[in-house]
C-alpha cells in the first residue's frame, strides 16, 4: 500500500511538473505571439507615419520650422502690414483713426458708467427717491443712445477694417498668382504649398479677421490701463494700480510660460483642414473616372482618413485648452479678485491709506458705499483691461499661425515670379531620403529669343522640372507653313517640348527661338470653356470689347462657327449672350469644334494641336503633313521630312505604344465627327499660318 502511495505521489508530481511545462509552454507561445504582434504594429505605425510625411509634400526643415510670436514673426507682419495699408492716404489708415477715436470714447463711456453707477446705489442707499428717478430714468435714458452707438459703431469699424485688409490681401494675391502662368507654376512647377486655393481664400480671410480684432484687442486694452489707472490712484492710492498691474503682468508671464504652442497647432489645423477640402475637391474633378472603377468605398476610406486626422488634432487641442483654460480662470480671474478686494478693502480698514474718494473716517455709509461701487467699477475695467491685453498676447500667438501661411503664400508668389522654384527631387536610391532643391536663374543655362515665323530648337534638353532628362539635346527648326506630325510612345518628351516652347517648364540649356507667346495658340485635347457667354468661348481670353476693336462682329463670329459645323448652337442655346455651364451643355465634340473655332479666331502663326485626331488613322494623317519629329522613347530622336514610304508604312513603334502630336490645324476629336477631317484640311490649306501638331 505505501508503494502504491508512492507510485501515487510520484504520478501526480509528474502531472504537476507536466501542467507547469505546458503552462510554460503556453505562455512562451503567448509570449511570442504578443511580441511579433507588437513589432508588426511598431512596424506599421511607422510606414503609416513615413506615408503621412511623404503625402504632406513638406521637407523635414519646414515641418520642423517653429510658429510663434518671435523675430521670424514680426519680420513676416512686417512685410504685410504695407499691403494692408498702403499708405496714410488710404482708406484703411482712416479706418485705423476711427476705430481709434471709437474706442476712446468707449473707455469714456465706461468711465462715466462707473462714477453713475456709484450714484444710483448712493441714492438706493440713502432712499432718494428723486435721485433716484433722475438718475436711473432721465440720464440714463439719454445716455444709452450714445452708449449703444458707440458699442455698435466699434463693431462696424471692426468689421469694415476686416473686410479692407481682406481686399487688399485678396487684389494683391490674385494679381501675382495670375501674373503670366504663376498659377501653373505654382501648382506644377513649385511643391511647397499645398491647397494654394484654401490659402487665397480661407486663410487670408481669417488672417484680415484676426489682424482687425487684434489692433482693438490691443489698443482698448491700452487705453483702459492708462485711464483706469489714472482714475483708479486718484482714488485709492497711486500704488494700488501699480500693484494690480504687476500682478496681472506677472501671471501673464507664467501662463506664457505653461502655455501650449496654440500658434503652431493653428497652423498644423489648417493644413489638416485644406488637406480634407482636396480629397473631396479631388473626388468632383475625377468623379467620372472613380465612378467607372467603382472607388466610392476606396475614396470613402481615404476621405475618412483625412477627416480623422482633423479630428484627433482638434480633440488633442480641446484637451490642451480645458487644462489652460483652469490656470486662466484661477490666476487672472479668481487670485485677481482676491486681489481686488484686497486693494479696495485697505482705505477703510486702515486710515494710513484713506483717501478723499475714500475711507475718511467722517465719511458715511453711502458716501462710503458710493465710493465703493465707483472704484469698483475702475478696478474691475483695469482688470479687465490688463485681462484682455494678455489674453491678447494668447491671440497673438493663434495669430501665428495664419500670418506663417499667409507669408509663405506671398513668398512663394514673389519667388515664383522671379523664377525661382523649389521641389522635392525624388531620389533614385532607396535608401536615400528625398530631398528638397531650389531653381533658381541662375541654374537655368537656355536662352529665348523672339523672332516672328520660325520656331527653333538648338540643343535643347528636354528636361522635367524635377531634373529627369528626356532628351539630352534636341535641334529642329519649323519655318511658317510647315506642317510637322510629332510622333513617339508616352513619355518621350512631347508634351514636355511643348511645356518648353510655352515657357511653362524652365530652360536648362540651349536656346529656344520662337514667335511671342500671342503667336503661338495651343488647342487642347479637352478644350477648356470658360465662366462667360457664348461668344466668351469663341473669343477666349479676349472680352467683347477686344473682340470688336479687331473688327470680330457677331456675324463674323457666325462665319466661324459655319465652318466648323456650329451654326445650330446659337439658335439651340438661345444667343451668343446667354450664360450656362458650357463644359456640360456641350457634347465632346462639340467643345472640340469650339476650340477650332477659337483657334480660327486667334489666327496665330502656329497652332499646336494637343492629341486630337485620335479617330483618324495614322496613315491618313501622316500625309497632311510634310516634316516629322520622332522621338524612339530611350532619348534619340530624329527630324526629318515625310517621305512616300511613310504614306504607306504606318510609323508604329511595334513595342511600345504610340502617340502622335502635330503642328496643325483641325482634326478630328475622336467623338464621331467625321467632316471635321473635310473642312480642318480646306482651313489648313487656305491658312497662312504654320501649323505643328502632336499626338
Amino acid at each position: 500500500m505505501g508503494q502504491n502511495l508512492a507510485a501515487a505521489r510520484d504520478n501526480s508530481s509528474f502531472l504537476l511538473s507536466s501542467k507547469k511545462r505546458s503552462a510554460l509552454f503556453v505562455f512562451i507561445i503567448v509570449s511570442g505571439y504578443l511580441i511579433k504582434q507588437y513589432i508588426a504594429e511598431e512596424k506599421r505605425k511607422k510606414a503609416a507615419r513615413e506615408a503621412s510625411n511623404v503625402s504632406s509634400g513638406q521637407d523635414k526643415s519646414r515641418r520642423t520650422k517653429k510658429i510663434g510670436v518671435d523675430a521670424r514673426f514680426f519680420a513676416q507682419i512686417k512685410k504685410l502690414m504695407p499691403i494692408c495699408i498702403p499708405g496714410l492716404a488710404s482708406k484703411e489708415s482712416a479706418l485705423l483713426i476711427s476705430l481709434a477715436l471709437v474706442l476712446i470714447a468707449r473707455t469714456w463711456l465706461d468711465i462715466w458708467f462707473s462714477g453713475f453707477n456709484g450714484h444710483v446705489v448712493k441714492a438706493i442707499v440713502s432712499r432718494d427717491r428723486k435721485t433716484f428717478i433722475a438718475l436711473a430714468v432721465v440720464e440714463f435714458g439719454f445716455m444709452m443712445w450714445p452708449m449703444s452707438i458707440v458699442n455698435n459703431s466699434l463693431k462696424l469699424t471692426i468689421s469694415a477694417l476686416s473686410l479692407a485688409f481682406r481686399v487688399r490681401l485678396t487684389k494683391y494675391a490674385n494679381k501675382k498668382y495670375l501674373k503670366d502662368i504663376v498659377f501653373y507654376k505654382i501648382s506644377n512647377l513649385d511643391n511647397r504649398i499645398q491647397n494654394v486655393d484654401q490659402l487665397l481664400t480661407q486663410d487670408i480671410d481669417k488672417f484680415a479677421e484676426n489682424l482687425s480684432h487684434l489692433y482693438s484687442d490691443i489698443a482698448k486694452p491700452i487705453v483702459d490701463m492708462v485711464l483706469f489707472a489714472y482714475k483708479l490712484g486718484e482714488a485709492i492710492g497711486k500704488e494700488a494700480p501699480i500693484y494690480m498691474i504687476a500682478y496681472f503682468l506677472g501671471s501673464g508671464l507664467l501662463l506664457r510660460a505653461i502655455s501650449p504652442p496654440f500658434g503652431k497647432y493653428t497652423a498644423i489645423e489648417q493644413k489638416l483642414e485644406g488637406d480634407f477640402r482636396f480629397t473631396h475637391s479631388r473626388i468632383i474633378t475625377h468623379s467620372e473616372e472613380i465612378a467607372f472603377y467603382g472607388g466610392g468605398e476606396r475614396e470613402q476610406i481615404v476621405v475618412n482618413g483625412s477627416f480623422d486626422k482633423i479630428v484627433k488634432h482638434i480633440k488633442k487641442i480641446y484637451r490642451l485648452r480645458f487644462i489652460n483654460g483652469i490656470f486662466d480662470s484661477v490666476l487672472v480671474k479668481y487670485c485677481a479678485t482676491m486681489t481686488a478686494y484686497y486693494l479696495l478693502a485697505r482705505p477703510v480698514f486702515d486710515p494710513r491709506y484713506a483717501t478723499e474718494f475714500m475711507g475718511k473716517l467722517d465719511a458715511d455709509p453711502t458716501k462710503i458705499m458710493e465710493d465703493y461701487s465707483r472704484n469698483s467699477g475702475y478696478l474691475v475695467n483695469l482688470s479687465q483691461a490688463v485681462g484682455r491685453l494678455i489674453l491678447a498676447g494668447r491671440d497673438l500667438t493663434r495669430f501665428a499661425g495664419y500670418t506663417a501661411r499667409v507669408a509663405e503664400l506671398f513668398e512663394v508668389l514673389d519667388d515664383v515670379n522671379d523664377g525661382r522654384y523649389e521641389r522635392t527631387i525624388v531620389n533614385k536610391d532607396a535608401n536615400e531620403a528625398n530631398v528638397s532643391k531650389v531653381v533658381s536663374q541662375n541654374d537655368l543655362g537656355g536662352k529665348i529669343v523672339a523672332r516672328d515665323e520660325v520656331i527653333i530648337f538648338e540643343k535643347v534638353p528636354i528636361v522635367t522640372p524635377s531634373q529627369d532628362v528626356l532628351v539630352k539635346e534636341l535641334s529642329f527648326k519649323v519655318e511658317t507653313g510647315m506642317n510637322c506630325l510629332i510622333f513617339g510612345p508616352n513619355g518621350c518628351g512631347k508634351s514636355s517640348l511643348f511645356r518648353i516652347l510655352g515657357e511653362l517648364w524652365p530652360l536648362f540649356g540651349g536656346t529656344v527661338t520662337k514667335p511671342p507667346a500671342s503667336k503661338l495658340f495651343y488647342v487642347p485635347q479637352r478644350p477648356y470653356l470658360a465662366l462667360g457667354t457664348f461668344r466668351d468661348q469663341i473669343i477666349y481670353p479676349d472680352t467683347k470689347t477686344m473682340a470688336r476693336s479687331k473688327g470680330f462682329e457677331d456675324s463674323k463670329l457666325m462665319e466661324l462657327l459655319d465652318v466648323v459645323h456650329l451654326g445650330n448652337l446659337i439658335a439651340r442655346e438661345g444667343g451668343w449672350d446667354v450664360v450656362r455651364d458650357w463644359a456640360e451643355v456641350l457634347s465632346g465634340g462639340e467643345k472640340q469644334r469650339v476650340a477650332m473655332a477659337r483657334l480660327f479666331y486667334h489666327k496665330p502663326q502656329f497652332a499646336i494641336l494637343d492629341e486630337c485626331t485620335s479617330a483618324v488613322s495614322v496613315d491618313v494623317e501622316v500625309k497632311y503633313h510634310e516634316w516629322l519629329l520622332r522621338f524612339d522613347g530611350e532619348g534619340s530622336y530624329e527630324f526629318r521630312r515625310i517621305n512616300e514610304e511613310d504614306l504607306t508604312a504606318p510609323l508604329l513603334f511595334p513595342h511600345n505604344k504610340t502617340s502622335k502630336k502635330k503642328f496643325a490645324i483641325g482634326q478630328d476629336d475622336g467623338e464621331g465627327d467625321d467632316e471635321m477631317g473635310e473642312y480642318a484640311d480646306n482651313e489648313k490649306n487656305s491658312s497662312s499660318g504654320s501649323n505643328i501638331s502632336y499626338e
